[in-house]
């Protein structure tokens, strides 16, 4: 049996893209020369038959989009190798590495999300919002530029850390943070870098544990730690987070047996950490005070907060942590009207708002200290003071 032969590859496609048109397209209408037909045989008198040109038919809309899925003209040399090919092959290569960006605007963005993270517990948000703020609009502004794909992954990568940024310093000033928590979580999804997204929800669970909303903390918790890098360190922090908002909405079991997780990593870690994005052990023995605190535990909460206090005293620089001392002295602080002692729990009270970083996370714990005092101890003179001077902090 004779082997059938195979039509050249330009007519295959030739035929493949007539049934995207209204009609059959030829070799010349892909840029191929058509070939010759063979004639019928005729008389010599006879003369050659004239026929009028053809009319197209069909959609001509029809007709270019079909060519148009070959790229058009500019298909045909790769049909087959060669110089034609080499070529093309050399345009697709400046295609995808062509760039307005300059290495500087990359260096410097990196820099900035160094710069903020370092200095951002040295700093009070009113310094930080305006710089976290342009930076990150400068990196948007830069992603609408023409840039290669490892430049948009980068830059999409520092977008979702600056806004993770700029929802802590949201959450200090006690505006709501979820929505630069929710444009991180976007930007590191398109950058495919799931420590951006745990970071974002690092920042939505304490959003949410000083909004008073525990059960939205957890699931924040959660899913970042679903997400979270094993070999990164937002794990580490989102360890000690799970736990304390097992112990926010009383979960006592819970509580525990994320606490021992999150205490596994303490003999790994550095006792203090540097940086809004820092773990360190000392934060694990401060999230401890106000879980025990929150579970009805004040001896328990008590013993966290004091060496977490001692620690957090004993450090100076960029290494000290004003906030976390703060809220530390007033989990002490309630422990002790818990306790029967309300002179020492003002006392603290009163150490932790002499700080020149007094933002909403703090403020937000005075005023559990102060209801708990005005509660306990309703005619005690101190306890009124106290009670007037976090009054003044919320005006």
């Amino acid at each position: 049996m004779p082997r059938r032969t195979r039509p050249p590859l330009p007519r295959i496609l030739a035929l493949t893209l007539s049934r995207l048109c209204d009609r059959p397209l030829t070799l010349g209408d892909l840029g191929f020369p058509e070939p010759a037909l063979p004639s019928e045989p005729q008389s010599p008198a006879a003369p050659r038959p004239v026929t009028a040109p053809a009319r197209e038919s069909g959609d001509p809309t029809n007709r270019r989009q079909a060519l148009a899925l070959l790229g058009g003209v500019t298909t045909a040399p790769l049909l087959l190798p060669g110089k034609a090919a080499a070529d093309t092959a050399t345009l697709y290569t400046t295609a995808a590495t062509t760039s307005d960006l300059q290495p500087a605007d990359l260096n410097e963005i990196d820099l900035a999300v160094h710069d903020l993270s370092a200095t951002f517990s040295a700093r009070t948000p009113d310094q930080l919002w305006p710089i976290a703020a342009a930076y990150r609009h400068q990196v948007h502004q830069l992603l609408r530029r023409p840039h290669t794909l490892r430049e948009g992954r980068e830059l999409t990568h520092h977008a979702g850390m600056l806004s993770v940024v700029l929802a802590w310093i949201a959450h200090d000033y006690g505006d709501t943070a979820t929505a630069f928590a929710a444009d991180a979580w976007a930007h590191g999804e398109q950058a495919d870098d799931p420590e951006v997204c745990a970071w974002a929800e690092d920042v939505r669970c304490t959003n949410a544990l000083y909004a008073d909303r525990p059960y939205d903390a957890l699931t924040a918790a959660t899913r970042g730690l679903a997400v979270a890098p094993r070999s990164g360190t937002a794990i580490v922090r989102l360890s000690t987070q799970i736990a304390r908002a097992h112990a926010k909405v009383g979960q006592r079991d819970a509580f525990e047996t994320a606490a021992a997780g999150a205490r596994t990593y303490m003999d790994r870690i550095p006792t203090h950490g540097a940086g809004l994005f820092g773990v360190d052990a000392v934060r694990i023995l401060s999230y401890e005070a106000s879980a025990h605190g929150w579970l009805g535990k004040p001896l328990e909460a008590g013993r966290a907060a004091e060496e977490a206090i001692r620690e957090y005293e004993a450090v100076t620089g960029l290494r000290q942590a004003p906030t976390r001392l703060a809220i530390a002295q007033l989990d002490l602080a309630l422990s002790r009207v818990a306790l029967g002692q309300p002179d020492s729990a003002v006392e603290l009270g009163r150490r932790a708002l002499s700080g020149d970083r007094v933002v909403d996370s703090i403020r937000s714990r005075a005023r559990d200290l102060d209801r708990a005092l005005r509660r306990n101890y309703p005619t005690v003179s101190d306890v009124r003071e106290f009670s007037g001077q976090v009054h003044a902090l919320r005006g």
